[in-house]
């Protein structure tokens, strides 16, 4: 195990730097409800700062034991909380965004930083794949409170589950064959991006159904809040074992659950204590993501590169709204439409958050390509976060006039 090579005292610097992080957090947390910004924004600022100051990274994880800590906890709980009914009526353009829509945004923006930034193309794919998966934590918060139609955002909070996962396959791919001296296939790659997703989300749906059978059979939340930590880090693990996307396994374990575990296994206490724990895990996970980025890679190393950093964040939004807006027209002859004021507030909810910094946290400090994709990459997700993050807002209210009102836009208007 990777833990087992440090010493005591670099283990209880580790562990003291997570209190501190999590104390942090809980100040922040406290604070910004009296603030009129998204807390993941506060986060953001708050990490950023706070690694100008940081003497080195007191906490030393493998690139293996980032993913599997951080993420599963991440994204069952947004799996465990999406109603399937919600998905379903978006299901088209959830798959298509999540699948043909992530690997045109990692592609395009891979080929672009590719010739922008001088790297190797696997290099470029992975900076354009750390930055394709998006976190509607903030904007769904603001939606709500906004009372934007349910129908947009159930899209865009599903679009960004299924992306997530989709994005870490596309980054593994792209990772596995830096320093291999294989040359980037897009057949090959897209083949394995088929066999890793399908394969993983199969085995997480059977994974779940047959926790939720389990379930039926115990009326005990500890044992059942046990059972659905099972269902993220140990499906993690399994499915990686068998070589397909643990992501994914995680995501469709966390679906079934929660939609068919949770109503038909669970007793009504069982849901509010699961409902309960996963929220704090989610609050726990996301507030030292985004507090560990700014210990790993300080402000300065950002602020040297500000003009690749604008051209990073000025492609990437530019690959995602081709993306969007192409693949929301292929479909508008398939089923219910989405105009063109949604679409362009789905570009522009697009942040990039707790996932994409878990992809940069777990980068390793080789090959020497990396060390550019680090800083353009950590300094586009800050600008995401403060930029789309603090406008979303007033970018909804002028694009849906009738928000606040709960009444849905005709799918062809303009």
């Amino acid at each position: 195990m990777p833990c087992a090579t440090l010493s005591p005292a670099v283990l209880e610097s580790g562990v003291a730097a997570l209190v501190l992080l999590l104390t942090v957090a809980v100040v922040i947390a406290i604070l910004v409800r009296r603030l009129p910004i998204p807390y993941v924004v506060a986060l953001a600022v708050v990490g950023a700062v706070g690694g100008s100051f940081a003497a080195g990274r007191p906490i030393h994880l493998t690139h293996s034991l980032i993913l599997f800590i951080l993420l599963p906890g991440l994204l069952f709980e947004a799996a465990f909380n999406l109603r399937w009914r919600h998905l379903r009526a978006n299901l088209a353009g959830v798959v298509a965004l999540a699948t043909v829509g992530v690997f045109l945004t990692a592609g395009l923006a891979g080929l672009v930083f590719h010739q922008l930034l001088g790297i190797g193309l696997a290099a470029a794919i992975v900076l354009g794949a750390v930055v394709a998966p998006t976190d509607p934590v903030a904007v769904v918060a603001v939606f709500r409170r906004l009372g934007t139609p349910s129908r947009l955002t159930n899209l865009i909070e599903s679009e960004s589950l299924l992306n997530d996962g989709t994005g870490v396959i596309v980054f593994s791919i792209a990772l596995g064959l830096l320093g291999t001296g294989v040359e980037f296939s897009w057949g090959s790659a897209a083949w394995q991006f088929l066999s890793l997703s399908g394969g993983g989300l199969l085995f997480g749906l059977a994974a779940g159904f047959g926790l939720s059978l389990l379930t039926r059979r115990i009326d005990d939340p500890q044992v059942e809040i046990s059972l659905t930590v099972l269902a993220a880090y140990g499906g993690y693990l399994l499915a990686e074992f068998l070589h397909v996307s643990g992501i994914l396994a995680v995501v469709g374990a966390g679906l079934v659950l929660g939609n068919y575990g949770r109503p038909r296994a669970m007793s009504e206490r069982t849901q509010v204590a699961v409902a309960a724990f996963w929220d704090a895990i989610q609050f726990l996970l996301n507030s030292v993501i985004f507090l560990l980025i700014g210990l790993d890679l300080p402000l300065a190393s950002v602020l040297a590169i500000v003009p690749l950093v604008l051209a990073g964040f000025a492609i990437v939004t530019a690959t995602r709204a081709v993306a969007v807006y192409g693949l929301l027209l292929l479909l508008r002859p398939l089923g219910r439409a989405v105009n063109l004021r949604w679409q362009t507030l789905i570009v522009w909810s697009g942040l990039r958050g707790a996932v994409a910094i878990a992809l940069l946290l777990s980068l390793p400090d080789a090959p020497a390509e990396l060390q550019i994709v680090k800083p353009v990459a950590y300094g586009v997700v800050l600008l995401s976060i403060l930029l789309q993050g603090g406008t979303i807002s007033p970018a909804a209210r002028l694009l849906l006039p009738h928000t606040g009102t709960h009444r849905e836009l005709e799918p062809d208007a303009a």
